[in-house]
């Protein structure tokens, strides 16, 4: 029987989630600095993921939300 090694992709997994959540959230902050838009496409296309994943993680969407209706007339 061989070893299991899945602790090694449960470990990769992780580290690309964590990756991927800094640049989500770098990208938010860059854009409110720089006064852009904030929208899921822009933060999307700013961090190189996908809308779709922008709207899985609640603590994301929720600051997107709030800094969007931060800048609305």
């Amino acid at each position: 029987m061989r070893t299991d090694n899945s602790i090694h992709i449960v470990t990769a997994a992780k580290q690309r989630h964590e990756l991927t959540r800094s640049k989500a959230i770098a990208a938010l902050h860059e854009l409110d600095r720089a006064g852009t838009t904030i929208s899921f496409e822009t933060v999307a296309a700013r961090a190189g993921v996908s809308r779709s994943w922008l709207y899985t993680q609640p603590d994301l969407k929720h600051e997107i939300v709030r800094i969007r209706a931060l800048h609305r007339p």
